[in-house]
């Protein structure tokens, strides 16, 4: 592979990699769904858990309803916590919280599977107090 064909194959790969900063959001399209997860606060912290809340639509704006989705958190000395995310007040919203014990970078793996579709996104929160 020459140079420049790698650097557009690394350039690619990145860009199928978002990442939730710190006070931001998760837009983005999966395989002709749409993806939109907040978190409240936008600031997580450790002293209350933080709400997920996801919103999954299919390439003409209707609910994805009936999806499987969990949120993993893991931080780089292996400490994990896993919260499932149910099925909200609106079709195609689900929510779920996660009390982080620690601050500093967690590493955040969401899970979505329904509907013949399965899907994971890789994320990062910075955690503060």
């Amino acid at each position: 592979m020459r140079p420049r064909s790698a650097a557009s194959a690394a350039l690619a790969l990145a860009c199928m990699l978002p990442t939730l900063a710190v006070g931001g959001a998760l837009d983005t399209d999966v395989d002709g769904v749409r993806v939109e997860l907040t978190s409240e606060p936008d600031k997580p912290g450790t002293r209350d858990a933080t709400t997920y809340r996801l919103r999954l639509r299919d390439a003409d704006g209707g609910a994805v309803a009936g999806a499987r989705v969990a949120l993993q958190a893991q931080m780089a000395d292996g400490m994990t916590v896993v919260a499932p995310l149910r099925v909200g007040p609106e079709p195609g919203v689900y929510r779920g919280r996660v009390l982080f014990t620690m601050e500093g970078r967690w590493n955040l793996r969401l899970r979505v599977s329904g509907k013949g579709k399965s899907f994971e996104l890789t994320l990062t929160e910075h955690v503060g107090r």
